[in-house]
């Protein structure tokens, strides 16, 4: 007959006994009813991938080429979307600060499944340089470029003509020891506001600056300057003087042309102790 305390081990010692059996691998190593502890490992980290561009993140652009361009010149526009034109194309209208000098088309249409279109800008000849803003416009953005508008370029071109000896020489009057020639620079091109005339012998150089293109001579030390001159003689015996004469035009802007020269006699006349 057992004790009370042995009926309590006994007790004891059944319930304990089938998870000492699973622990150590006997028998099924289960207890009926129940299931088999089991760990599950971690999914792993998805691998890291870049972040694709969001839609939009590109900049839309007006570029012209050139940006400076001499007028009645055609420069293109391009503009960039941002993204591809829908179905049907983008309209996108386009706009001058300056339809006097720049002109250009009220709208572009960008292409359906495109980014960009073209476009001609025509010119108005200018008498100084001018600055203008061209802007396009889409979907409520807008883009700008500047063009620069230039005169066409001075170019001198000029004649040295006497009353006597006709063109290319110069001839000191009498008395007055004045030159009887004019300078005449009325062939040369753009839109001029100065001709800057100068005349060399061998050692000197004098000249002056007139807002015309046809003047005279200005020596004011005439006798000194023809001193140091070196002479010749034409075909027909007369002993004369070398001088150079050049120009340079200034137009509107204040761009001044390459220099042109001419060689030019000069015939003293018996005058500032010249004997020929």
């Amino acid at each position: 007959m057992l004790t009370q305390t042995q009926r309590l081990f006994a007790i004891l010692a059944l319930g304990i006994a089938p998870l000492l059996v699973a622990q150590c691998g006997g028998g099924a190593g289960t207890i009926a009813g129940t299931s088999p502890t089991s760990t599950t490992p971690p999914s792993p980290s998805p691998s890291p991938t870049g972040t694709p561009p969001a839609p939009g993140n590109q900049t839309s652009s007006l570029s012209l080429t050139p940006s400076s361009i001499q007028g009645q010149g055609q420069p293109q526009g391009l503009v960039t979307l941002s993204v591809t034109a829908p179905a049907g194309g983008a309209v996108v209208s386009v706009v001058s600060s300056n339809t006097t000098v720049a002109r250009v088309p009220s709208a572009v249409t960008v292409p359906a499944g495109a980014r960009s279109a073209t476009f001609v800008v025509d010119t108005s000849t200018v008498q100084a340089p001018t600055s203008v803003t061209i802007t396009a416009s889409y979907a409520g953005g807008t883009m700008t470029a500047a063009l620069t508008v230039t005169p066409p370029a001075a170019v001198a071109s000029f004649v040295v003509r006497s009353r006597t000896r006709g063109a290319g020489a110069c001839v000191m009057e009498e008395n007055t020891q004045e030159l009887d020639c004019v300078l005449d620079g009325s062939a040369s091109q753009g839109f001029l506001d100065a001709w800057v005339w100068t005349y060399s012998t061998a050692t000197s150089q004098l000249g002056h600056t007139a807002r015309d293109a046809i003047s005279n001579p200005q020596i004011s030390t005439k006798c000194a300057f023809l001193q140091t001159a070196t002479g010749g003689d034409d075909p027909n015996g007369d002993r004369y003087l070398r001088i150079e004469v050049a120009l340079q035009v200034q137009d509107k802007g204040g761009t001044r042309s390459a220099i042109v020269r001419q060689a030019v006699k000069l015939y003293p006349n018996r005058q500032c102790g010249f004997s020929y």
